[in-house]
């Protein structure tokens, strides 16, 4: 009788969920609203719902990741189908988070999403430097502008001292961001907190960026075919002096001399000499360039099955001499479904090959123009500083002609991955990826001379070779759930990481050494051998030379266990906890785990019955979060083991006889360290989501503050102590700031406008080293261990630039008298034209102790902005970026503004100070007796820029016109990109990357960048 009464009470509604293709779709739910029923479709999309009779006018709701909820009120009805619609709302798109998808309106971390369509608008091969002004928080900067130049990518500031690059995951995988194509790209997203990142624990703590790359969506077959051609010029090169300016700054700086020396020294014959050279050595080294971009893509469905095929070929003529750039990309994806099984598989190939320049730039500007470039009284054809006492450089043409330096390189990347639909609530992924690559880069020179003190007697081959490998498995079951107004998602899952390198490095010199004893002294005579011909480029060809090489191998394991759950109440509340635990084969047995939680809030204000309706303010969202990031970039793979080093070297080797002549031999120079542990990043944000006249308007806005701790860093020994500097955790670091995104768009009929503004401030600070007196230096600009402008010290930035502080010049000799500490001068060699620095401490000295911090390189505000509209056919767009509050370091002019050797120099030498001239560029003379060129604000300069880096105008020609012909697009468009730079620095560019982050901000050596004319084509069917 009861369960009779129970049949009574309950209703039943059946039917059928599809796409807008009538495509099944398995696993939407469908609930009743504000209740408790809930059920979810099969896997060919059939649902059965039961219901209480009890309910008055009860509406089904169907949800579905990625489509447009659909409700209906039942009606008594039995049988009921639903079509449901790809979303198009933003706030309800799909985004991509670590090892899954989400609702945009669902997400509680710091997420930016950039699509397809922002890239394509960039005339790049790199997409990481398509992302550069689009996203908050994210600094995108190229190391250089030749060919094939690096991108360097900072997300939230600097954690580390060691690698700053963010983790990329492509198509689910870890991988190469340079190895996708940009037009191949569906969307990419940017994780910047640690709740965000967390799920990928230790290697996360620069933050992640996940690539989707395009697969089918449509019934059918479409093909994409875009182009372009590049036109490149160096944007700025160097004011350098001619031959009439090089001898009267050199004259100078012998009068200056002589006018105070004991012993003068007589003006070198180039000073007085006649000469007809005047070379201008940028302008025999720069070029024009051109860049050939081609893309072909094909995609399509049928059915459950997609594809995706994607090529790419690149040809770059770099903006310097025989700089040549080739890249070749391809893939193939496919995807289908049998069964309970979504299976979906990756190839992807690379080809790259790399011409670099030959000679160093800095040779480029050393060189004196009263040499020639070619001189057929030489042995070889080319100028020599090597007359009338010129100072000894390179010609760097000479240089360019003889060197051949290539790097040929082939990366592949297989993937793929099954998952099983256990049930509408549970699956199980299995995935598998191998990446290899390999790298072949060649050396190649015949005997020659370039430099007179530099003298090639003998031709020489190099030849290194470098294999890497990465398997990665990932084991992932999926749980999603609901109970009335409760959803759950929890997953699990484990990943193994196994890296391996080999690399072998093999040289030939076409020489062999001869050795005689000759009155008891071993003595060696080197005669050509080998090489039947200079020009022959292998290593087999020097047989009968002296051969040499060197290579060695890693292996490298990480395994991790993470889970993930997400909880929404009422669609209104959100709620995610991530834990992840990694273990490294990089650290000893005692420390070689560590653990990575995460928790996220989110508050969907707009959900409340107080929030109200139909204002300006359409959804607000409230987030925070707080997560833990482990970083192990900064330590070698064995760092924490007991390293022996062999090698026959004198400091090496064992000692035979009267010592010049070592035997190999071995010793233990890096000491084991158990204790070693990851560097762990807290990271704390907090943001809102908005949404403004009904998703006109849309942003966000966020604050973090996040510290890294146990610092990996090498700590410098006494020479005295006979092993290698360890490395040891012994630092702390901060980074806070605050990101703010606004985007609107709009039409008015058919004009379409949009404008997006993105700004990003960033604090940093060194909080801990090994002692607070402790000092962290960066690179040494003279000879690498001299004139040091950037240390970390607890209390300022990881790049501080710490240097002497100028006081003007001193006019006259009383002034120099004048500057004195009880008496005591404290510039004792200064004369009238010398730079006056302060005695900050007051101790009567100018020395190391009275330096002062500068500033940063590191921006404190970015500010970005973007502009589109269209009209009918026509579109237009543009990307203005700038940075503020940092210092650049310009060290060209300390290498070429310097005034005390016979390099040289910068055209503004020609205002130095001379008693008839008062400038405030201090006298040229020789040897610099005063210390005029040490490390201080007389080359420190702002880094405040505004740039133009991109404008662009298209045309796409009616659908109308193009309807018979089946194509669906065809657009042409021209850009300018790196258009103009506003900005007071001096040095070829406000904006540029350096290998170590203690380095931001000082220019040294960094190639012209490049400003660009593109026209291009894209063409679907």
């Amino acid at each position: 009788m009861p369960s009779m009464i129970f049949a009574q009470t309950q209703k039943n509604v059946s039917g059928k969920v599809t796409d807008d293709k009538n495509n099944p779709l398995p696993g939407v739910s469908v609930s009743i609203k504000d209740s408790k029923f809930n059920a979810s479709t099969d896997f060919d999309g059939n649902y059965t719902l039961e219901y209480s009779s009890d309910l008055a006018n009860p509406v089904i709701v169907f949800s579905y990741v990625g489509f447009t909820a659909k409700s209906e009120q039942i009606n008594n009805r039995t049988q009921l189908n639903m079509a449901m619609e790809e979303e198009t709302n933003k706030l309800n798109e799909v985004v991509i988070i670590g090892y899954g998808s989400q609702k945009k309106s669902n997400v509680t971390g710091a997420i930016s999403t950039v699509k397809k369509e922002s890239l394509e608008t960039r005339a790049t091969t790199n997409p990481a430097e398509a992302l550069q002004g689009l996203v908050a928080g994210v600094n995108v900067q190229k190391s250089g502008g030749v060919a094939g130049a690096s991108v360097s990518v900072k997300i939230r500031g600097v954690n580390t001292f060691g690698a700053t690059e963010p983790l990329y995951i492509i198509d689910g995988f870890q991988g190469s961001i340079n190895t996708v194509n940009p037009t191949n790209i569906e969307s990419m997203e940017v994780l910047k907190d640690g709740a965000a990142a967390a799920i990928y624990g230790s290697v996360a703590a620069n933050g992640v960026i996940i690539v989707t790359t395009k697969n089918g969506k449509k019934e059918g077959v479409k093909v994409d075919f875009s182009s372009f051609l590049s036109v490149t010029n160096p944007s700025k090169t160097l004011d350098m002096l001619d031959a009439d300016g090089y001898r009267t700054v050199n004259k100078r700086m012998y009068d200056e001399y002589n006018k105070y020396a004991t012993s003068p020294k007589p003006l070198p014959a180039y000073i007085t000499a006649p000469s007809d050279a005047n070379t201008d050595w940028q302008d025999e080294v720069f070029r024009s360039g051109l860049t050939q971009n081609y893309g072909l893509g094909i995609q399509g469905r049928q059915g459950d099955f997609k594809f995706a095929l994607y090529g790419n070929f690149v040809k770059q003529k770099g903006i310097v001499i025989d700089n040549e750039f080739g890249q070749q990309t391809g893939s193939a994806r496919v995807s289908f479904k049998k069964s309970i099984f979504d299976i979906d598989g990756k190839m992807a190939y690379m080809g790259t090959q790399n011409a670099l320049p030959s000679f160093q730039l800095k040779e480029v500007y050393t060189m004196a123009p009263l040499v020639p470039v070619y001189d057929e009284n030489e042995e070889y054809g080319f100028g020599l500083a090597n007359k009338n006492g010129l100072p000894a450089a390179t010609n760097p043409v000479a240089e360019e002609y003889f060197k051949k330096n290539n790097n040929i390189g082939q990366d592949i990347t297989a993937n793929i991955s099954a998952t099983a639909n256990i049930a509408p609530w549970l699956k199980y992924k299995l995935a598998y990826s191998y990446r290899v690559k390999n790298n072949q880069q060649t050396f190649h020179f015949p005997p020659y001379i370039a430099n007179p003190k530099e003298v090639h007697l003998y031709p020489v081959q190099r030849e290194l070779r470098t294999t890497w490998n990465e398997q990665i498995l990932d084991n992932i079951i999926t749980i999603d759930k609901t109970f009335g107004k409760h959803v759950f998602g929890l997953m699990l899952g484990n990943t193994f990481n196994s890296q391996a390198s080999n690399w072998n490095d093999v040289s030939v010199e076409g020489k062999t050494t001869d050795y005689t004893v000759e009155n008891g002294q071993l003595v060696s005579i080197d005669r050509p051998s080998g090489f039947l011909d200079p020009g022959f480029e292998t290593i087999g060809a020097g047989r009968g030379g002296t051969y040499s090489a060197d290579g060695s191998k890693f292996q490298y394991n990480r395994v991790s266990f993470f889970s993930r759950l997400n909880y929404s109440y009422n669609d209104r509340y959100l709620l995610q906890v991530t834990v992840r635990k990694d273990g490294s084969s990089k650290f000893g047995q005692d420390s070689r785990w560590g653990t990575f939680p995460s928790i996220a809030l989110g508050w969907k204000i707009e959900q409340e019955d107080f929030f109200p309706k139909d204002m300006i303010l359409s959804t607000l969202k409230l987030r925070a979060s707080w997560g833990q990031l482990g970083n192990e970039a900064a330590l070698g793979y064995y760092s924490a083991n007991t390293l022996i080093k062999t090698g026959n070297t004198l400091g090496n080797g064992y000692v035979q006889g009267i010592g010049s002549n070592p035997w190999p031999g071995s010793i233990a120079t890096a000491l084991e360290n158990r204790n070693l542990q990851w560097e762990t990043t807290d990271s704390k944000n907090i943001g809102i989501d908005y949404t403004l006249l009904k998703g006109k308007i849309s942003g966000s806005m966020n604050y973090y503050h996040n510290v890294t701790d146990n610092l990996l860093i090498t700590k410098k020994l006494a020479p005295s102590a006979g092993i290698d500097d360890p490395v040891l955790n012994v630092g702390k670091i901060s980074n806070s700031g605050f990101e703010f995104e606004v985007n609107y768009s709009d039409n008015v009929n058919e004009f379409k406008y949009n404008a997006g503004l993105n700004l990003s401030t960033l604090k940093n600070r060194v909080e801990e080293l090994a002692n607070d007196g402790q000092t962290i230096y960066g690179e040494g600009l003279k000879y690498g261990d001299e004139h040091f402008p950037t240390q970390a010290r607890v209390g300022s930035p990881i790049s501080g630039f710490y240097l002497y502080k100028t006081d003007g010049i001193f006019q006259s000799a009383e002034e120099v008298t004048a500057h004195n500490k009880d008496g005591v001068l404290l510039q004792p060699n200064a004369q009238p034209g010398d730079i006056r620095f302060k005695d900050l401490n007051g101790d009567g000295t100018i020395d190391e102790k009275d330096k002062a911090y500068a500033g940063t390189g590191l921006p404190k505000l970015e500010v970005n902005l973007s502009l589109g509209a269209s009209y009918k056919g026509f579109d237009f767009s543009t990307l203005i970026g700038s940075g503020w509050g940092n210092k650049l370091y310009n060290g060209n002019r300390y290498f070429y503004e310097s005034m005390n050797s016979g390099t040289n120099m910068l055209a503004s030498t020609l205002n130095s100070w001379t008693p008839e001239n008062h400038s405030n560029i201090p006298r040229a003379v020789l040897q610099d007796p005063n210390g005029n060129s040490r490390e201080s604000d007389r080359f420190l300069e702002s880094g405040d820029f505004i740039r133009m880096r991109q404008l662009q105008f298209g045309y796409t020609i009616p659908s109308s016109m193009l309807g018979k012909a089946k194509i669906d697009k065809i657009r042409f468009y021209v850009s300018a990109e790196n258009l103009f730079t506003i900005t007071n620095y001096s040095g070829i560019d406000p904006e540029f990357s350096r290998d170590k982050v203690i380095d931001t901000g000082v220019d040294r050596f960094v190639y012209p960048f490049t400003r660009s004319f593109v026209s291009g084509v894209q063409f679907i069917f």
